[in-house]
């Protein structure tokens, strides 16, 4: 039988934090694994996680946190893209995700009137469900 995993995106924004909350409830309702996970633009730092930007791992120990008040399983992903959108579609196939749950705007976003430009790439992408957080 195929592990259900739900993937949540972030960047760090308070609509990313509405979406965590959202992953966690879904993820919990299925009895799925968690997979938190942040796009990062640029090369990936040597020797792994630790030396991430200190705001990237600090957005991922927030997934963790609050999967953790719910007992989940999760795991934490600093997906290094030369796009974010790629990240996001990238992490998921790699990890064979059951839904993505992003939200429809983020930090880079301001210009958009309904969704976010990055999200609008992952929602016509997706080979998978995706869920957007408003």
């Amino acid at each position: 039988m195929r592990v259900v995993k739900v993937m949540v995106t972030t960047d760090g924004s308070n609509l990313s934090e509405k979406a965590i909350d959202t992953a966690v409830e879904l993820a919990t309702q299925l009895g799925a694994e968690l997979l938190g996970m942040t796009t990062v633009v640029g090369p990936a730092p040597t020797g792994g996680f630790e030396h991430e930007d200190a705001a990237v791992r600090d957005r991922l120990n927030a997934i963790s946190r609050k999967a953790t008040e719910k007992g989940l399983k999760c795991e934490l992903i600093a997906e290094h893209a030369d796009a974010i959108w790629k990240g996001v579609l990238e992490c998921a196939s790699r990890n064979d995700v059951s839904f993505i749950v992003m939200a429809s705007r983020g930090l880079g976003s301001i210009g958009s009137l309904l969704l976010g430009s990055e999200t609008q790439k992952v929602l016509h992408q997706a080979d998978r469900p995706v869920l957007i957080v408003r």
